[in-house]
């Protein structure tokens, strides 16, 4: 049902992203424009003064939060990277829709606690206020969040990026955000949330979103180890014996503990130095390099604190390769 004060613009999926891909994202601070945008069904605008989200189900105080009530409670920021899982429609094509952000807005648990959430819920159901059809499905946009995601600290109802306010564009006035998870979970134009005893049963938990494993379907959650090479790109003029170094981001759910480089297309690798990270934030990596004349192939890998690796390929996460010629 739809509420007063809304309508969809731009209806139909649709991808914005920078031209030059992961080679424009040379800030630590991802730009609006550089920061990719994906709908499933359209961008919804709302009238901020006519926006509320309800918080229900097993809870003691069903609860209605207007955007005022939003603004007057305790805010919090967290910088975190924020990557797109690709296609539920080819989960295995690595998209590489990717930047690294600051959220700033309301922890999801203070509204939990206000509503005062029961201790017998183990989901929480988030459902979007955008309405259409994707891949010939026509219903509500919603996912869920175990508890224990749910109620960490640095789960938000957003108001706010990069100190802003967030546009329609970006899900405003209010949207999730999970920190750590694949977008997807981030749920834009939030307008109720549920909490439940069992997963969500619609389309966008069950149909798509999982990956099948060896041990069964597994939800598309938790960020991979995934890194990417942002110089030198393809485009870079390049020459001979002449010392540079090669750099990227790597991030994951779980912080980056060492990244690998090969110069000669997977034959042999080097260790990279890797930075630190803030919040969720990606971390910088660099090797340096005096490259050889002709073509280059440079691919880099990382892995995780828990020894979780990039695949090589067909994964959303899989090995970044990049192609340089060199002059002599």
């Amino acid at each position: 049902m739809t509420r007063t004060g809304m309508h969809m613009i731009d209806t139909g999926f649709s991808f914005q992203g920078p031209a030059e891909g992961v080679h424009a994202l040379s800030s630590w601070i991802t730009p609006e424009d550089d920061l990719f945008l994906v709908t499933h069904m359209g961008f919804l605008n709302i009238d901020p003064d006519h926006w509320h989200l309800d918080v229900d189900g097993l809870v003691d105080t069903p609860t209605r939060f207007r955007l005022s009530d939003l603004q007057a409670m305790p805010q919090r920021e967290y910088m975190s990277f924020h990557e797109c899982a690709g296609s539920p429609l080819a989960p295995t094509v690595a998209q590489r829709r990717i930047g690294n952000v600051v959220w700033k807005g309301v922890p999801l648990s203070l509204v939990l606690e206000r509503a005062k959430i029961s201790t017998d819920a183990s989901y929480v159901w988030t459902s979007g206020l955008e309405w259409g059809e994707y891949a010939e499905i026509e219903e509500a946009y919603q996912k869920d969040l175990p508890i224990e995601k749910a109620l960490a600290e640095e789960v938000l109802l957003a108001l706010e990026i990069n100190g802003r306010p967030l546009t329609p564009e970006r899900g405003g006035p209010v949207r999730l955000v999970v920190p750590g998870w694949y977008g997807t979970n981030s749920v834009k134009w939030v307008g109720s949330i549920t909490a439940a005893d069992r997963r969500a049963s619609g389309a966008y938990t069950t149909r798509f979103y999982n990956d099948a494993t060896a041990s069964g379907m597994k939800p598309v959650w938790s960020v991979a180890p995934e890194s990417v090479i942002v110089s030198p790109s393809p485009n870079d003029l390049l020459s001979a014996a002449m010392p540079t170094k090669i750099w990227g981001w790597a991030w994951g759910d779980h912080r980056i503990s060492s990244v690998e480089v090969s110069v000669d297309g997977g034959g042999s690798w080097r260790t990279a130095s890797v930075g630190p990270r803030e919040g969720r934030s990606w971390q910088r990596f660099e090797l340096p390099w005096t490259p050889t004349s002709g073509q280059n192939i440079l691919l880099c890998r990382c892995t995780d604190e828990f020894g979780e690796e990039q695949p090589l390929t067909d994964a959303r996460n899989a090995v970044h390769t990049v192609q340089v010629e060199v002059d002599p």
